[in-house]
């Protein structure tokens, strides 16, 4: 009759707000620095690995699936204890930080334990700290970013063929086939392969070198090839920190990994390999949860996985806010050509976002945002238009967020697209006819400027147009370059100034550069009206009218270049002093407001 495979597994944790999450085979914690992601699995190795736990102040209880009997246990795991130079029952293990041997005495073994281990059975308020402490350790492995670095340097052989007092130990008696797997996935990573070298009978190190697949069996014949071959612990951290995760990984027969920022010390396409790789070394027999800061990390997990629990935690004062996110859903984000590309998930990781139109807007945003406030811990997204602002901005709401979407005046001159972006928002149908009505109380001023008046306005342009044409056609040149060169310069110029005369010829185009202050009084209340409703909902629309208005009070007027006042604007901005009175600062003070924790 088939006997059931005991699985070392936490059942469920409860985080400090009351949240229960039930984990499958990997979960990953996302949320910006210091809001308790590392905090969280330090606290779940304490419950799992120490019989007396502090309080925790993130995670309030852990729950985990115990073995029936010993006997369930020590089919599983190799939990087996033996009798030491003294005569005494020992059981010894590496610890669960993976940096020492940790030994543990106890009864004769086994039938004497088994009747130990079935009397703390009968106490389950007891049975938790019991098990912690006799065999916790051995199956949690807590993969730290202080500690990863040494998890893979040098040290001794083992002594006897029961040691596994360092992960090196782990690799040896893995044998071979561990080792070539190890080395593959380093080898696809940062193009080197490792060995394990074990030439002198009492040190163990790891190689790093192009190939190893020609070395001797013996290991005394393969010493001078090997010595040829620098050693890991001369490398750079990254590759040292892989390693120590994948052998961990491979090597260590454990029912919960804990691994903090597995993306430390690692390039961007080298921390999308290592959550690729994390996502495939999950599964029944062993639960994976990890800490991150990185959204490639967070790619590589999705490009392999949908069955992964995501946890955005976000850090308000003393209290912990907690999200359990969709991974279908960010999967489709990364999907999406327009979301990939403006990084939206990368907000998560954060602690509040801007979604803007362009990217201009997103480098003018994030140079006054960081000038009027450095404290602020803010990601601006470029949503490519207007049109996108809304989404993002509701998915980062989903995603627990918290967001401001800023859009240009000129999202109110369609009447049709905005109702869209109000119901994006989640204005209900019933609130949406005085905000519409607002909408068309506005139009109605750009109909009110005649096309006779921007018909003027286009006359005089050309005018001045053509008269610096006919200069430049009829002025004496010295030679043909300097001929080629002017006439050049002036067709630059004539883009520019052909740009600005098709924009003069839209009605909506005084509003546009001076927003709210272009408009009468009562349609300055329609916009106000349109305002409030946005913004409760996290959307400003600027009142100055468009970016390129922005900074008119600091001597830089409104333009089409975009490109031009763009530079502009980010070498200005370094030397402003702030002040909430006048824009950009005004505008940005009712954003920081809005992202601001309450």
């Amino acid at each position: 009759m088939d006997q059931r495979r005991y699985e070392y597994r936490l059942l469920d944790y409860k985080f400090n707000d009351g949240m229960l999450l039930r984990p499958d085979n990997l979960t990953v914690f996302v949320g910006p620095n210091n809001s308790g992601k590392s905090r969280s699995l330090k606290e779940i190795a304490a419950f799992t690995c120490q019989p007396h736990p502090p309080r925790g102040v993130v995670v309030s209880a852990v729950n985990v699936e115990y073995p029936s009997t010993l006997e369930e246990f020590r089919r599983a795991y190799d939990v087996e204890r033996h009798l030491d130079e003294n005569g005494n029952w020992s059981f010894r293990s590496l610890g669960a930080d993976l940096s020492q041997e940790f030994q543990v005495s106890g009864a004769i073994w086994p039938t004497p334990y088994e009747e130990q281990f079935r009397k703390m059975q009968e106490k389950p308020e007891r049975f938790s700290s019991y098990f912690a402490e006799q065999f916790g350790r051995a199956m949690v492995a807590f993969l730290t970013t202080e500690s990863r670095l040494q998890l893979v340097r040098v040290g001794p052989s083992p002594s006897h063929y029961r040691q596994s007092s360092s992960l090196l130990q782990h690799l040896y008696n893995a044998g071979t086939q561990a080792e070539r797997v190890v080395s593959d996935l380093v080898k696809q990573t940062f193009g080197k392969a490792v060995a394990l070298d074990f030439t002198v009978p009492q040190t163990l190190l790891l190689r790093v070198g192009d190939d190893f697949s020609g070395l001797p069996a013996d290991p005394r014949d393969a010493r001078a090839l090997m010595q040829n071959n620098e050693m890991l612990d001369n490398q750079g951290d990254g590759i040292r920190s892989f390693v120590g995760i994948i052998i961990a990984l491979l090597t260590l027969k454990r029912g919960l990994f804990l691994i903090d920022e597995p993306e430390a010390f690692l390039h961007p396409p080298q921390a999308f390999r290592i959550g690729a790789l994390i996502a495939d070394q999950s599964n029944k027999s062993r639960q994976i949860i990890i800490a991150t800061h990185s959204a490639d990390v967070l790619r590589g997990i999705l490009s392999r996985t949908r069955d992964v629990d995501i946890v955005r935690i976000d850090r308000v004062g003393n209290t912990n806010y907690f999200s359990h996110l969709d991974a279908q859903r960010l999967k489709d984000i990364i999907n999406d050509p327009l979301l990939c590309s403006a990084r939206v998930l990368d907000g998560l990781f954060y602690a509040g976002a801007g979604v803007v139109e362009a990217d201009s807007d997103a480098r003018f945003y994030h140079a006054a945002s960081i000038k009027r406030s450095r404290m602020l811990d803010l990601h601006f997204v470029n949503a490519d238009n207007k049109q996108t602002v809304p989404k993002i901005v509701s998915l980062y709401r989903y995603m627990g967020v918290r967001s401001a979407g800023i859009v240009d005046f000129d999202v109110l001159n369609d009447r049709a697209e905005l109702e869209k972006s109000l119901q994006t928002l989640g204005i209900g149908d019933e609130d949406l006819p005085p905000l519409l009505e607002a909408q068309r109380q506005i139009g109605q001023v750009a109909k009110e400027h005649p096309a006779s008046e921007r018909l003027g306005g286009v006359q005089i342009k050309l005018a001045e147009i053509q008269a610096k044409v006919d200069e430049i056609v009829q002025q004496p040149y010295s030679s043909a370059e300097e001929e080629q060169r002017t006439k050049n310069a002036l067709l630059r110029q004539l883009e520019s100034r052909f740009k600005e005369l098709s924009e003069s010829t839209k009605a909506w185009k005084a509003l546009t550069q001076a927003g709210r202050a272009a408009l009468p009084p009562t349609a300055q209340t329609a916009f106000d009206t349109i305002s409030t409703a946005c913004a409760a909902r996290g959307l400003f629309v600027n009142p100055a009218g468009e970016l390129e208005s922005m900074l008119t009070e600091y001597g830089i007027p409104a333009t089409t270049d975009k490109r031009g006042w763009i530079t502009r604007a980010l070498q200005l901005v370094p030397s402003l002093e702030p002040d909430d009175a006048k824009n950009p600062w005004k505008f940005l003070k009712a954003v920081h407001e809005h992202l601001q924790p309450t």
